[in-house]
């Protein structure tokens, strides 16, 4: 890793004299033209520079070249200067661009000294900055020479308010702090800030990896953290976080989670949530929609992937057809899962005429409702099929899949993502009070 500095020369005046120059640092350096003194502040400041990139346009190599060239070389002759040649009428993001970056390798540091060059200069070294940071190249310090003042001073935060801009952006879409904690790092630490990173950091984990059972707790403490930084320290930071907290829709909770996932194409994981997440979204926390009797006993039959909700919902919810076959049709155990109607099946064609005889209470109207457990026996399925890396339908699957489809349902193993995203914003839309 070395650190290497880019500058746009400027052209030397008819009379050049010394002057010196206070630097952050509370110790001089003097130089006879904008570039000079603060590329020697430069040096000093990080001693390990290996080379010098000057920009250079037909008027600045004719009246300063030379002599700016002179002055490095007896500063620190150790380091290389290497001329980049630039005509006004140039285009920059051409020839330039591709020179300077054939100059850097993964690893090394970028030094921007801003006084000098064309108006337009500043643009050209904010887009060397953004381009080489893809490249996994950072920007260590940015300095500018104010000549009225007789001051170096240190504009590096004025380059990291556009790394806390991108990182905020890439928090938004992928959950991700990585571009976040390098904007901090080295720069005093704010708690409100680290403590929101860092709930980010672990929410993101739980979501990639599909860990269901601890969403709940992180998501509130996500919520938390986002509420306490809007009393931060960074002004930009307390600025930037209503925009952010709008992308979430402001407190976090499940639906929430799910249209984030699917904003962001993480729709094997918007399936997972919303499988395992939307029972007790709806049983816990939607009591305008259904409230359960309190005498409801634990369901009996859960599975070992399943949670306490998502069992219940699955056995006293989606499985009320079962009870109505037993009592009005007879129920034969040794009839095989294909020879008699879907308890699900059953449940759907049905739920008026069931529902009294639940554990539920249901507050909206029975088609809405009905609607709801139809989009979730549709998207279970889909999400099994996703998870299962499977698109053919399972025995099990086969008849409740029929009859969604009877009722206007797409086939699930048909659809492309941006349908199943379509899909589930539109059934996350349903659930709106």
């Amino acid at each position: 890793m070395s650190e290497k500095v880019i500058l746009f020369l400027s052209e030397l005046r008819d009379d050049p004299r010394e002057e010196r120059f206070l630097c952050p640092d509370g110790r001089t350096v003097s130089g006879v033209q904008t570039n000079e003194a603060p590329v020697r502040y430069l040096l000093r400041r990080w001693p390990s520079v290996s080379e010098i990139l000057c920009i250079v346009t037909p008027s600045a190599r004719a009246s300063a070249w030379a002599r700016f060239a002179d002055a490095i070389r007896r500063t620190a002759p150790a380091v290389a200067l290497t001329e980049i040649p630039f005509a006004e009428e140039e285009d920059f993001s051409a020839a330039p661009l591709e020179r300077i970056l054939a100059r850097f390798s993964p690893g090394d540091a970028l030094l921007l000294e801003t006084t000098g060059g064309l108006r337009n200069t500043v643009m050209y070294l904010l887009l060397l900055s953004r381009v080489l940071s893809y490249a996994g190249i950072s920007t260590a310090g940015a300095v500018y020479a104010n000549y009225a003042r007789r001051k170096i001073e240190d504009v590096s935060g004025s380059f990291r308010l556009f790394d806390l801009v991108n990182g905020m952006q890439e928090l938004t879409a992928f959950g991700s702090v990585q571009t976040l904690r390098k904007s901090y790092d080295g720069a005093q630490q704010d708690e409100k800030i680290s403590a929101l990173l860092t709930a980010a950091e672990r929410l993101q984990e739980a979501i990639l990896l599909c860990r269901t059972g601890s969403l709940d707790p992180l998501m509130k403490q996500f919520s938390a953290a986002l509420t306490d930084a809007e009393g931060c320290s960074d002004s930009l930071m307390r600025q930037l976080l209503p925009a952010f907290q709008e992308k979430f829709g402001g407190k976090l909770d499940t639906p929430g989670l799910i249209r984030w996932c699917v904003r962001n194409n993480l729709l094997q994981q918007a399936l997972t949530i919303y499988k395992e997440k939307l029972p007790e979204y709806l049983l816990r926390e939607r009591e305008d929609l259904v409230r359960i009797a309190p005498d409801a006993p634990p369901p009996e039959n859960r599975k070992n992937y399943q949670n306490e909700w998502e069992a219940r919902f699955d056995e006293h919810l989606l499985k009320l057809g079962r009870n109505l076959r037993t009592s009005y049709y007879g129920y034969d155990p040794d009839r095989t899962v294909s020879e008699r109607q879907d308890y699900v099946v059953t449940t759907l064609e049905h739920l008026e005429e069931l529902l009294p005889h639940s554990y539920f209470h249901v507050c909206c109207s029975v088609m809405r409702f009905r609607s709801f457990l139809m989009d979730y026996v549709y998207l279970r399925a889909l999400r099994n099929m996703v998870n299962h890396a499977n698109d053919e339908r399972t025995e099990s699957q086969a008849q409740v899949l029929r009859y969604l489809e009877s009722q206007c349902y797409r086939p699930p193993e048909s659809l492309t993502a941006q349908e199943v995203r379509v899909f589930l914003l539109h059934s996350l839309e349903k659930l709106k009070a």
